[in-house]
């Protein structure tokens, strides 16, 4: 979790990822980057989310995206590589396909976590059908896996066609 909070603290505003996190069992959150004065107006923040398996080439391409409170500004993505180096990948798909519940963490500017927001994990049946899926296409790797990525934001440049796309 610690290189995580690195990254997420010295990234963009609006970046997401996902984190391996022991909050306080092994799990898989969320981390947003986002500015101060934004975080501190998420008493009541509703997050609305979406996922779609793109298979592009023989590449299974996960898509998660969440939004808060129903503002396209406030719309994050996040990619998932099932044959993520090592075992990591497939890992976190089957993290995500169990845990019954998400964190979603909020950096501000002071690079740590400022607020976070705990719901249910909407996301358990899509991944566990997303992994059935992807076990019938054949192994691919990260250099595979981006050029296909890439590919999917040629195709849908801007948020709003890519949150169009994950319904």
């Amino acid at each position: 979790m610690k290189d995580a909070e690195k990254i997420i603290g010295s990234s963009n505003i609006k970046t997401a990822m996902y984190a391996l996190t022991n909050r306080p069992d092994l799990r898989i959150d969320f981390l947003i980057r986002e500015e101060t004065t934004f975080i501190e107006k998420l008493t009541k923040a509703r997050i609305s989310i979406r996922a779609r398996l793109f298979i592009v080439n023989n590449i299974g391409i996960l898509l998660t995206m969440f939004q808060i409170n129903n503002e396209l500004l406030n719309t994050y993505k996040v990619f998932w590589d099932y044959y993520l180096e090592g075992d990591r990948g497939r890992f976190a798909f089957d993290l995500m396909a169990s845990q019954p519940d998400i964190a979603f963490h909020f950096y501000g500017n002071s690079k740590t976590i400022e607020k976070s927001i705990l719901t249910a994990n909407s996301f358990r049946n899509f991944f566990k059908a997303a992994i059935e899926k992807i076990k019938e296409l054949p192994p691919w790797n990260s250099e595979q896996f981006e050029i296909q990525k890439e590919e999917i934001l040629k195709s849908y440049p801007t948020t709003e066609q890519l949150w169009e796309a994950a319904k």
